[in-house]
């Protein structure tokens, strides 16, 4: 039977375990030359100084502190992907933390951290933004928890390629931090080995906040009754047994106004440097890919703020929004049709061990998401042309709009080990309107519809193609129902439905990073590119 933590009350406010901050300390030793650039294309270790993050938890918002450092080279070219290494990340839990760790059963813990890294090629036009990519697989070494002192946790591991986007001055900063912990299986006796903290090594086992400040509980807003001299309320629920504990997971922003500079890389060469994509290829493309002409093209926003579009809407532990777009075949015409970006609100729970009999370390999420484009639950309406057979001109606008309930179902590896999977379910209405065939102006009338909601289910490996932070591409296959309500002057069902619908057309997704709503940090969010 599997103990699980629970949020609670205690006077006005406050949390259980999640009371407690956890303190995240992110970095290396440095190397000599510090934050300079090394010597040539020579790697030295590179760190930022010590950040202050805004952490949500499903206890509310905490605040910790953070160090993020790796290797890096101090120079590279717009040819040749620059290698970071050595990432290592030291968390540091407080002793109230650790209490409640222990006074559950827990004792020892392991776990992931992913980390955000945003690249801001400084020779490229004001407002392109900075580039973000992920270290997914950062492993939390087994730690024993000792019974009365704080303890440091330590991650460890190697991040993507990056490819310089242009000659010039290459900042790599640190960004978003996800911390998922759980009960370690590997039968680590309590208060032994390495990262048991002492008080010097961790801010001190009284349970210091991570700003210093004593004189209220960690993570503890002003006013929040945390329990008898200063003690965490018990957190744990249910009985021990096979399953391990869920731990409250962390999703971290650094707070504003900080300086957050990993380090540099002097890239060398003539102009940008191009993506190396390979993008799969469609049955057939659009000619041309205009704008919407119904507000699908994404307007211009201010830095920190968050769309209209954006709605929190469902009680979950955070709410995301982001841009969605894509591409759809008609298997039947050899035809492709492209969808404009448009916002998906996404509501995500805390992961928590899956309820389907896996093995311990499997972790699932199930997020609701919905559409939203000038107040209503669809995608934006999509002005496409193309050559139908490969010959005959054709155009349309295509209007996607949700029906009932989306999920997106996450299950990740907590061990470190590879492996992981994201399935989205949605049923959306396909309309069709302004057709025209050969030239010739078609009048279907305003209610060209499908007769019935698309099943649509868009798979995708986590993390590697896909991650509802970072985004990425879904993709899948769809049956296309037949049309109903088509035709002005004479009914066009038939003919509408014998050149479309069908099954087998192929479908990619592609989400961009998210912003979250309740803090307004990245926001807004930015169109992605579409994948074909």
């Amino acid at each position: 039977m599997r103990r699980r933590w629970r949020s609670g009350r205690r006077g006005g406010s406050g949390s259980l375990l999640g009371v407690a901050v956890l303190a995240v300390v992110v970095g290396v030793p440095t190397a000599a030359g510090g934050q300079g650039a090394a010597d040539g294309g020579e790697s030295s270790v590179r760190e930022t100084p010590d950040l202050v993050y805004d952490c949500e938890t499903e206890a509310g918002q905490r605040q910790l502190r953070a160090r993020v450092g790796m290797s890096l080279p101090g120079s590279g070219s717009v040819s040749t992907p620059i290698e970071p290494g050595g990432v290592t990340v030291e968390m540091t839990l407080p002793k109230p933390v650790v209490g409640e760790l222990a006074g559950s059963g827990v004792s020892s813990v392991t776990g992931q951290a992913m980390l955000d890294v945003r690249l801001a090629d400084r020779e490229l036009s004001a407002g392109s933004g900075p580039r973000i990519v992920r270290f997914p697989g950062l492993t939390v070494a087994p730690t024993p928890l000792p019974q009365d002192s704080a303890v440091t946790l330590t991650a460890t591991g190697e991040g993507p390629e990056i490819t310089p986007a242009a000659a010039g001055e290459l900042a790599v900063s640190a960004g978003r931090i996800n911390l998922l912990l759980t009960s370690d299986r590997s039968g680590a006796e309590p208060g032994a080995g390495e990262g048991a903290g002492t008080d010097g090594e961790t801010g001190g086992d009284d349970g210091d906040n991570a700003t210093g400040d004593s004189s209220t509980a960690p993570g503890t807003a002003p006013g929040t009754d945390s329990g008898e001299d200063g003690e965490a309320a018990p957190a744990a629920t249910d009985e021990p047994g096979d399953g391990a504990p869920a731990i409250p997971a962390f999703d971290c922003v650094p707070a504003p106004d900080q300086d957050t500079v990993i380090g540099t890389v002097t890239v060398d060469g003539e102009g940008p440097a191009t993506p190396d994509r390979s993008p799969e290829a469609g049955v057939g493309e659009p000619d041309a890919l205009p704008d919407s002409g119904d507000g699908g093209d994404v307007a211009a926003a201010q830095q920190g703020e968050v769309p209209e579009d954006c709605v929190d809407f469902a009680d979950k532990n955070n709410a995301w929004c982001a841009y969605m777009g894509g591409y759809t075949n008609i298997k039947k015409l050899g035809a492709a049709t492209r969808i404009d970006p448009g916002i998906v609100n996404i509501a995500l729970p805390v992961a928590a061990p899956c309820d389907d009999g896996s093995e311990w370390y499997w972790f699932c999420m199930d997020a609701a998401a919905l559409l939203q484009h000038n107040g209503t639950q669809q995608l934006p309406p999509t002005r496409n042309s193309f050559h139908a057979f490969d010959f005959m001109p054709n155009s349309a606008t295509v209007r996607l709009t949700q029906v009932g309930a989306m999920d997106l179902v996450v299950r990740m590896r907590i061990d470190g080990a590879e492996g992981g999977s994201v399935v989205a379910h949605a049923n959306l209405l396909l309309q069709l309107e302004d057709v025209s065939v050969n030239g010739e102006r078609l009048e279907v009338g305003p209610e060209c519809r499908t007769e019935e909601p698309l099943e649509v289910q868009l798979t995708a490996d986590y993390p590697g193609d896909y991650t509802p932070t970072n985004g990425g591409f879904l993709d899948g296959y769809v049956r296309i129902p037949p049309f109903a309500g088509c035709g002005v002057d004479e009914n066009l069902d038939p003919l509408l439905t014998g050149l479309i619908s069908g099954p087998d057309n192929y479908v990619k997704m592609t989400q961009g990073q998210i912003c979250s709503i309740r803090s307004a940090s990245d926001c807004p969010p930015s169109p992605p590119e579409l994948v074909r």
